[in-house]
C-alpha cells in the first residue's frame, strides 16, 4: 500500500507529466468540499536591484575619522564606524549590526547608497492540478556529494507540461547519445528517484543507460559543519555532533555512521568536505525498459522489478 504524506511534506514537490516534462512545483494544497487541487508553480529567472552592503560599508569608511586617542589603543576604521552607528541609532553596545544599520546611517549622514543587480528567480503561477490526474506522489532519497537529498516526485496521467511546450507526444523513446540526456534524474515508473544519467551503454542486443549516485569520499571538517548548522537554525544538531565526535576532522564512513543511527538527515555544505566526488554506478537499463525521456527520465519498471530482472550493478 502507497503511503501518505502530510501537506507540508509535499510543498515544492517536483510535478512530472507523462512524458517526462517539469510542470512545477507545489506551491499549496487546497482542500474543498468537491475536490482537491494542487497549486502549482513555476520558477522564472529574474533580476533584481538591491543594496550593495560591502560597497556601502567601503564608502562609510572613507568617511572615518580616527581620533588621537582610538590611534593609541590601536581601534581600526571598522571597529570605529560601527560605535559611530550604534551611537548615532541608539543601539546597545552588543547589538550585532545589520545591513539596515548601515543603509539607515547613511541616509541620516546623506551619503548615497550603492546599489547592485542580483540574478534571482521569481514565482510565477503555472496552474492547478486535480487529485485525479495524479499517478503517484513519492518522497524518496538519493546519494549526493552532499550528501542525501530529498527527492519529492508527484507524477501525471497526463501530457500536460509537453502539450503545453507543443512538444509531440512519442509512443516510443528514440535513441539519444550521451551528451543529450547526461546527468537528468532517473526515476522508476512509481516515481522513486534511483540516481542520474551517467552515460548511453550498449548491449549486445542494443543501447542503454549507466545510471549512477554521487558520493564524497574523504573527511569532513565538523567546525565548518557546526557552524552551518546553527546558522541555519539546526544548534541541536550541532551539540549532537560535538558531543559524539572528539575530534574535529572525521571520515565521512564515521558521520554517515552517526548519521543513521541519530536518524538525522544532513546536507554538508561544500567547504566542509575535504574530499573528491565519486560516482557510484548502480544499474545498466536497457533502452527497452526507457518509458520516457523528457527533462526526466522515466523506467518502465519499478525498483523491485529493476532487481529481480539483475539490473542493478550492486
Amino acid at each position: 500500500m502507497d503511503r501518505a504524506y502530510r501537506e507540508d511534506e509535499l510543498l515544492e514537490a517536483t510535478v512530472i507529466d507523462s512524458e517526462g516534462y517539469i510542470y512545477g512545483k507545489v506551491e499549496k494544497i487546497n482542500v474543498d468540499e468537491e475536490k482537491i487541487t494542487l497549486v502549482v508553480y513555476e520558477s522564472k529567472p529574474d533580476t533584481k536591484t538591491m543594496v550593495d552592503t560591502n560597497a556601502l560599508k567601503s564608502e562609510l569608511l572613507k568617511s572615518v575619522r580616527i581620533p588621537f586617542g582610538a590611534k593609541i589603543q590601536g581601534l581600526r576604521p571598522a571597529k570605529i564606524l560601527a560605535g559611530n552607528i550604534r551611537k548615532e541609532l541608539g543601539l546597545k553596545s552588543e547589538e550585532n549590526l545589520t545591513s539596515e544599520h548601515y543603509e539607515e546611517y547613511a541616509k541620516r549622514w546623506g551619503i548615497p547608497i550603492p546599489q547592485k543587480k542580483v540574478e534571482t528567480e521569481r514565482k510565477e503561477p503555472k496552474g492547478e492540478i486535480n487529485i485525479e490526474e495524479i499517478k503517484a506522489i513519492k518522497v524518496s532519497m538519493i546519494k549526493t556529494e552532499q550528501g542525501e537529498k530529498v527527492v519529492k516526485v508527484i507524477l501525471l496521467n497526463d501530457p500536460r507540461e509537453a502539450m503545453f511546450r507543443n512538444i509531440p507526444i512519442q509512443q516510443k523513446v528514440p535513441y539519444r547519445s550521451t551528451e543529450a540526456i547526461k546527468d537528468k534524474l532517473v526515476l522508476d515508473s512509481n516515481g522513486i528517484a534511483l540516481g542520474y544519467v551517467d552515460s548511453v551503454v550498449l548491449f549486445h542486443n542494443g543501447p542503454g543507460i549507466r545510471v549512477y549516485s554521487s558520493k564524497a569520499t574523504g573527511r569532513v571538517d565538523l567546525n565548518v559543519l557546526n557552524r552551518h548548522l546553527e546558522i541555519s537554525g539546526k544548534p541541536h544538531v550541532a551539540n549532537l555532533i560535538r558531543r559524539y565526535f572528539v575530534q574535529d576532522i572525521v571520515r565521512m564512513e564515521e558521520l554517515e555512521d552517526f548519521m543513521q543511527k541519530a536518524g538525522l538527515t544532513l546536507s554538508l555544505p561544500p567547504d566542509s568536505v575535504l574530499s573528491r566526488r565519486v560516482k557510484e554506478f548502480l544499474m545498466d537499463v536497457p533502452w527497452d525498459a526507457v518509458h520516457k525521456i523528457g527533462d526526466i527520465v522515466i523506467l518502465e519498471l519499478t525498483l523491485p522489478d529493476l532487481q529481480s530482472k539483475g539490473f542493478l550493478l550492486k
